[in-house]
C-alpha cells in the first residue's frame, strides 16, 4: 500500500552511464557504508554513508542509462530550444519543450546533484510524457560547485524563475499555469522559489518536491561539503522556509521508502512545517521506491506522482 497523507495545520558525484551527458565540477567522493538500522535515526559518524547514494543503490546506473537513452528520443522527437540562456554564465541555461498549443500549462523541472553534478539534459525524457499531456516545459540548468556557492546557486535558479515568468509564452506556455518540480536538492530550490517575495502572483499552481533535502547542516557535516564549502551561516540562513510561504498553491512532498533517513526524515520534516504554517499539503511516502526511481516516476503514465500532478488519486 501506498502511504499517503493529508498534513494540515490542525490550528497551524556521480560516474555517468555510458553515453550520458553528465557536468560534475569535481569528482566523486565517499567513504561510508550503506546506512543500517533504523532510516529515521542516525548517528553523526553515520552521514556520509546518508549521502552515498551509489553505494547504496548499486544498480542506480540503470536508472541513469534509461534516462539517457529517453532523453536522446525526447530530444530527437520533439521540438524543443536547448540552452536558451537566463543569465551570463555557462550554466544558466534552459531546455524548452512546446506545447502543441498556446496558453498551455507550464512544467518547470529543476534536477538535483548535491549542488554539484548532473545537467538538464539527462531529464529531457521528463517531457515526453509532460507534452503528451499537454505542458511546455522547462528543465532548468544553473552553475555548480564548487564553481560556485550554494548561495549563488539559488539566485540563479530564482533568477530563471522570473525569466520564464516573463517569456515562456514565446513557447506556449502560460505564466499563471505553472507546475514546478524538483527533485532532491531541485526540491530545496524548488522550496526557495515558492518562498521568495514578489509583487503580484507567481503563477504557481502546484508544486512537487520529490525526494528533497530541505536542511543544509547535515551536507555540511558530510563529504559532500569538500565541494560545497557551506559555512555555518550558510546552513543557518539558506534553508527553506515554509511559513515565508505567502500563496497557497497545492504542494506534494514525496520520498521513497527505501531512500536514507536524510531524506525520509528531512521531506517529513518540511511535509510538518509546512502544515504548522497553515498550508495543505500532501505527503507520500512510496513503497519499493528508491531516489532514482522517484524521477524515473516522471516516465510513467500512471503511478501515485504523476495521478497527483494530473489531478487524479491513485493509491
Amino acid at each position: 500500500m501506498t502511504f499517503i497523507a493529508d498534513a494540515t495545520r490542525a490550528k497551524k558525484a556521480p560516474a555517468a552511464a555510458a553515453g550520458m551527458p553528465f557536468r560534475n565540477t569535481a569528482g566523486q567522493t565517499g567513504t561510508a557504508a550503506a546506512a543500517t538500522g533504523n532510516q529515521e535515526q542516525w548517528q553523526v559518524s553515520d552521514t556520509d554513508s546518508q549521502f552515498d547514494l551509489r553505494r547504496r543503490h548499486p544498480f542506480a546506473r540503470f536508472h541513469l542509462l534509461a534516462n539517457a537513452v529517453q532523453s536522446q528520443v525526447a530530444r530527437c522527437r520533439l521540438r524543443c530550444s536547448l540552452d536558451v540562456s537566463y543569465g551570463s554564465t555557462a550554466g544558466q541555461k534552459l531546455d524548452i519543450f512546446p506545447a502543441q498549443t498556446s496558453k498551455a500549462p507550464v512544467f518547470l523541472f529543476i534536477h538535483g546533484g548535491y549542488f554539484r553534478a548532473l545537467d538538464k539534459s539527462q531529464y529531457r525524457y521528463v517531457a515526453s510524457r509532460m507534452v503528451r499531456q499537454g505542458y511546455t516545459v522547462v528543465l532548468v540548468n544553473y552553475d555548480l560547485a564548487p564553481t560556485v556557492r550554494v548561495a549563488e546557486i539559488i539566485r540563479q535558479v530564482l533568477a530563471s524563475f522570473h525569466w520564464v515568468r516573463e517569456n515562456i509564452p514565446e513557447w506556449n506556455g502560460d505564466p499563471e499555469r505553472i507546475m514546478l518540480c524538483g527533485h532532491s536538492v531541485g526540491a530545496f530550490l524548488a522550496a526557495r522559489i515558492l518562498e521568495e517575495e514578489r509583487p503580484g502572483s507567481s503563477g504557481i499552481r502546484k508544486a512537487a518536491l520529490l525526494s528533497g533535502l530541505f536542511d543544509l547542516e547535515p551536507m555540511k557535516r558530510s563529504f559532500l561539503n569538500r565541494d560545497l564549502h557551506l559555512s555555518d551561516a550558510d546552513a543557518a540562513n539558506l534553508n527553506p522556509r515554509a511559513e515565508a510561504i505567502t500563496e497557497r498553491p497545492d504542494i506534494l512532498v514525496a520520498v521513497g521508502s527505501r531512500e536514507t533517513g536524510q531524506f525520509i526524515s528531512q521531506s517529513k520534516d518540511y511535509s510538518r512545517r509546512l502544515a504548522n504554517a497553515g498550508i495543505r499539503n500532501r505527503l507520500m511516502v512510496l513503497p519499493r521506491i528508491n531516489h532514482y526511481s522517484m524521477s524515473r516516476l516522471l516516465a510513467s503514465r500512471r503511478n501515485p506522482v504523476m495521478d497527483w500532478i494530473s489531478g487524479s488519486s491513485h493509491s
